[in-house]
């Protein structure tokens, strides 16, 4: 009997110890998001696109293709498809303009679609030299595997503090046409900075303006373990209608502690107002650690990527996807082979297993 009992006592720890550890944020145990399921689509050949992927971004001019930078060249970027396999498009700068590049985001103003990355990393906090390089998008002709020369941009800017700061994130609204920028801490809290977009800066410096503290200084509610917080963010991406926010972490140290958290916005809402408000995000449940996980892009509203630096270099592409909403079926009143689905606010028709809206277009 006691050995039953003691089979039966580590068999609840080990289960203990394999379940998701919880997310404290703001004091507050935050509810898993089921709505969303994680596959790998492909794996990045480094050998044909570039080592240690740290920003990516989906493009808007030749959709199908994923833009992606590293911090390890301020040289050029490339582009595959969501499979990895190929490099389709390489864009050279004409000029080098300072080293660790640390995200990339993509967006649009005034009708015209821009790349945005950050030339911000500062892990000693010591540089000081930080800027934003952006750059018209350019076409990606997929056959002919073009390698492409460009003249890019730079917003030089400082923080409002007058501290050098460590980045990792950064992230373009259309909505606003800004640019907000996250600090990457450790153990600490991570602050939000924004910026408006213009193409006329020049070579000033600009002054970020501070949006808000994220609410990671957390740890679990026991103060013994800082690590375990929601800290260390390493991406993030807003939606390209601007109602979602992704911001993602990395923790090495503690694997078990990386997340990624979705942001709800809500109509008339600036990006910092969101996360003021929203002080209870959703960690998405499907997602898991990502060895030197830095980079994330959404598609659409129903769609986002994510890699990393993988341990062999060669590191796999995951693509999130959104799951179909769970229905409520009623039957149509003419009893026709058609019947009602009512979701929401929202109504679909079912044919057979086929589900469509009302304008008839198959809903996948």
């Amino acid at each position: 009997m006691k050995k039953i009992l003691l089979a039966s006592l580590l068999l609840v720890s080990m289960a203990a110890c394999n379940a998701a550890p919880k997310l404290v944020y703001n004091g507050d145990t935050l509810v898993w998001n089921t709505d969303w399921k994680r596959k790998q689509c492909g794996t990045l050949d480094i050998e044909k696109t570039i080592i240690e992927v740290s920003g990516i971004a989906c493009s808007r001019v030749t959709p199908g293709y994923i833009w992606m930078q590293s911090d390890e060249t301020a040289r050029y970027i490339v582009a595959s498809d969501e499979k990895g396999e190929e490099r389709f498009c390489k864009v050279k700068m004409s000029k080098t303009i300072r080293w660790d590049w640390e995200d990339m985001s993509g967006g649009v103003y005034e009708g015209t679609n821009y790349l945005f990355i950050g030339a911000f990393g500062d892990n000693d906090e010591t540089d000081g030299n930080y800027s934003i390089v952006w750059f018209e998008e350019p076409a990606i002709d997929p056959e002919n595997n073009p390698e492409i020369t460009i003249t890019p941009n730079r917003i030089k800017y400082v923080y409002p503090d007058g501290k050098k700061h460590n980045n990792e994130a950064l992230m373009y609204d259309n909505r606003e046409q800004m640019i907000y920028i996250i600090t990457k801490v450790y153990y600490d809290v991570c602050q939000v900075f924004s910026l408006p977009f213009r193409t006329d800066y020049g070579d000033e410096e600009q002054t970020l303006t501070y949006e808000c503290d994220l609410g990671v200084k957390s740890d679990l509610g026991s103060g013994s373990n800082p690590h375990k917080g929601f800290h260390l963010v390493t991406a993030a991406d807003i939606s390209p209608d601007g109602k979602y926010i992704l911001i993602k972490n990395h923790n090495n140290i503690t694997a078990s502690y990386s997340w990624i958290l979705l942001f709800t916005r809500e109509d008339g809402e600036s990006v910092g107002e969101t996360l003021r408000r929203q002080t209870h995000p959703e960690p998405l449940k499907c997602y898991q650690y990502e060895w030197q996980g830095e980079a994330i892009c959404w598609l659409d509203s129903t769609t986002f990527y994510t890699t990393s630096d993988a341990d062999d270099g060669n590191p796999p592409i995951y693509k999130y996807t959104k799951k179909a909403p769970a229905a409520v079926e009623t039957t149509h009143p003419d009893q026709t082979q058609a019947s009602l689905i009512f979701v929401g606010n929202s109504i679909y028709v079912r044919k057979g297993e086929k589900l469509y809206t009302l304008q008839g277009h198959e809903v996948r």
